[in-house]
């Protein structure tokens, strides 16, 4: 990204909760700044969230001196951007697809049915007709290999930990990964078959141990440490690659 250019669309007097525009004049994108003010910050914060810039101060800030804070840390906002829209991501422009966490080319031929195979580390979408729909196709292939990947998985982690859990089931959620209830019965997102499987592992643990400590006290952490002692490293990749949950 080049220079980019900051401009107000509010009128500039009381600093209040307010929406201003990044605009980077290469690609002509415009990237929504939103400020929330509030008086209990001493400070000014700054943090993207995908592609939105969002911007925590105090009220007695100047409107003229966050735009040019944003000036100054327009080199780090926009490789952030840049990051995230890199992030783990299905492309179907490009033919590419992720599965267990490795970026692999979509390849489509003609077959008999409309199927996704996976060989010797390709993708391979097979069409019946020509007007096969990519992502449908692919999504319903997702869904059986989370599904018996799950089946797996907590097998072997209920063992580990020691408990019983009543089934579960793959569901489509925009954000949660997964949920439990009362009843030990729990909910994955299928799209967490496009995660590393160590992550995948981390989170069917996470969820195993809400059967113990239905809540996120320092017991439940100190559970999911038992199994996954490097769950922080895990949370960590979570909250970096958020953006693969944007299928």
């Amino acid at each position: 990204m080049n220079w980019l250019v900051l401009k107000s669309i509010f009128r500039k007097k009381m600093l209040t909760n307010k929406i201003l525009e990044f605009k980077c004049e290469n690609s002509q994108i415009s990237h929504p700044v939103n400020i929330k003010v509030t008086k209990r910050k001493k400070t000014i914060s700054i943090r993207i969230d995908k592609n939105k810039i969002l911007v925590n101060t105090p009220n007695f800030i100047k409107e003229d001196y966050i735009l040019s804070l944003l000036e100054r840390k327009k080199k780090w906002i926009s490789q952030t951007i840049l990051k995230n829209s890199k992030q783990y991501k299905n492309n179907f422009i490009n033919r590419e697809a992720f599965y267990l966490g490795k970026k692999y080319k979509i390849n489509i031929k003609k077959g008999l049915n409309n199927e996704v195979i996976f060989k010797n580390d390709n993708l391979y979408i097979l069409y019946k007709r020509k007007n096969v729909n990519v992502k449908n196709t692919l999504e319903r292939w997702y869904r059986l290999r989370c599904y018996l990947l799950l089946e797996d998985r907590l097998n072997y982690y209920s063992k580990k930990i020691n408990l019983n859990y009543n089934g579960f089931s793959i569901r489509s959620f925009k954000r949660r990964l997964g949920s439990c209830d009362n009843k030990k019965h729990i909910c994955f997102n299928w799209k967490i078959i496009l995660m590393p499987q160590q992550i995948i592992d981390y989170v069917v643990i996470h969820e195993l141990c809400h059967l113990i400590h239905f809540n996120h006290s320092k017991f439940f952490w100190e559970e999911v440490s038992n199994f996954c002692p490097e769950y922080e490293s895990y949370k960590s990749w979570l909250k970096d690659n958020s953006s693969i949950l944007d299928y």
